[in-house]
């Protein structure tokens, strides 16, 4: 085996450095870290990482419809609504039919969902201080900050708006 391929298999995932930074690969790469800490701590649970992104948005707007769902996490209708079938089947959502449009439905978190979002939440503000682990208060917020407007700006052209 070279030195080449021996550093390669050793090496810990980083964010590349000086001409090498590449803004996609170190999101990509500090978001599947996260998810790996986050399954570690909820996996005993039955908290599957696909549908962290849907009970978070569920946490933070309590009754939503699919179509908003999939905007806000990013993924297609169609595997939203698969998602979704599996999560009501799992006993951690309910629909509801709405009234006014006979299509859609509003998605609420299960009592069962709700339990599990406080693991989910408990579990996330472990692995928050961990990620941040050396950074001021101020540092995160900056993060967070920087990261809206790089949300925003996608967001206009994945969808023609904010």
């Amino acid at each position: 085996m070279s030195k080449k391929s021996t550093r390669l298999q050793s090496a810990e995932p980083t964010v590349p450095v000086d001409h090498q930074k590449i803004l996609g690969l170190a999101v990509n790469t500090l978001g599947r870290n996260i998810v790996w800490s986050l399954s570690k701590r909820t996996a005993r649970h039955g908290v599957l990482p696909g549908v962290y992104p849907i009970i978070a948005w569920l946490m933070q707007l309590p009754d939503s419809t699919q179509a908003e769902l999939s905007r806000l996490v990013g993924i297609e209708q169609p595997t939203m609504a698969i998602t979704l079938r599996r999560m009501e089947r799992d006993g951690l959502i309910q629909r509801k039919p709405d009234p006014d449009h006979g299509r859609r439905s509003h998605v609420t978190l299960s009592a069962k969902g709700r339990k599990l979002s406080q693991v989910m939440r408990a579990a996330a503000h472990e692995v928050e201080k961990l990620a941040t682990d050396g950074l001021s208060a101020a540092e995160v917020d900056q993060f967070f900050r920087l990261a809206g407007i790089m949300i925003q700006n996608l967001n206009i052209e994945r969808y023609g708006r904010k």
